[in-house]
């Protein structure tokens, strides 16, 4: 079992720090507002504020719900399962995430589990507790060590290639089963690398050409597909004399194990001239950038 203390950890543990040490000055109630800030602490900027403006309206929401109840008749049963019943009816409405702690402060105002302070009162404190937290969460992954996803975007289009020319390694020239999977691993992580760059492109000041990344990405698709058309091709294969001579150029001393023939296996030529052609592209896409 491996121990690894991500950045993400250290930095939901010195915001939650600040929060208590400054905090503890403005902030009433320092249990709301911790909780808000260690959530507010996401992998990018802006997952840290919609997580956090999620919270802030799940807690006004469910504030408003309780009010509303106590002045009707509070810890009224029908009220309590209707007013449950409206906060998750709000939080889907303004598509919140933060249902559970509009529960729970609705709960705690119908029910009277806030002793005898005003509902109003701890209603509007709640929020103001929680939207500091918030406050100091969004401040700390912003400003403490944020990732570079423009460049782990980059390393993961490096790796795409280099595993495309150990494709036509093992595949075409050694004649050799490649796992077609590992590809497709790694171009959904960088997928995932990419929408979190996209993420953070509305928080930086870089100017950078995301229709290059998209061709990029496009590219790598592509290539997955017609990596994965070749593997469903069972039967005996040739190489036609195109192919042959580009493969031959780049894989030079290498002994191909292939019979030659331009008349069979179009279709697995036709694929294998694709790829090719993609590395290619890839590659000056990635020495361009």
């Amino acid at each position: 079992m491996k121990f690894k203390l991500g950045m993400r950890n250290i930095k939901s543990g010195i915001a939650v720090m600040l929060c208590c040490i400054l905090g503890q000055y403005i902030i009433e109630n320092l249990f709301f507002a911790v909780v808000a800030c260690a959530i507010s602490v996401q992998g990018t900027v802006k997952g840290s504020v919609k997580a956090g403006l999620g919270r802030v309206k799940g807690t006004m929401l469910g504030g408003l719900i309780g009010y509303l109840t106590v002045l009707i008749k509070p810890g009224d049963p029908i009220l309590c399962g209707l007013g449950v019943m409206a906060v998750i009816y709000g939080c889907t409405a303004l598509k919140s995430p933060g249902l559970v702690v509009s529960l729970v402060t609705f709960s705690a105002i119908h029910l009277g589990n806030i002793g005898t302070i005003d509902p109003a009162y701890y209603a509007i404190h709640r929020v103001i507790d929680t939207s500091m937290g918030v406050v100091f969460g969004v401040a700390v992954n912003c400003l403490f060590a944020r990732p570079d996803y423009f460049e782990n975007t980059m390393n993961e289009f490096i790796k795409m290639e280099k595993l495309s020319k150990e494709f036509i390694k093992l595949r075409i020239i050694n004649n050799e089963h490649f796992d077609i999977e590992k590809y497709g691993l790694a171009f959904n992580k960088l997928e995932s690398v990419y929408s979190k760059f996209l993420d953070e492109l509305d928080f930086t000041k870089n100017n950078i050409n995301t229709d290059q990344l998209e061709e990029s990405i496009g590219v790598c698709e592509q290539i997955y597909f017609h990596m994965k058309s070749i593997e469903l091709l069972e039967k005996k294969l040739y190489l036609n004399k195109k192919n042959y001579k580009v493969l031959k150029k780049f894989y030079r001393g290498e002994d191909f194990d292939w019979e030659i023939d331009d008349t069979k296996s179009p279709v697995f030529n036709f694929h294998l001239e694709k790829i090719i052609e993609k590395i290619d592209q890839l590659n000056s896409l990635n020495n361009f950038k």
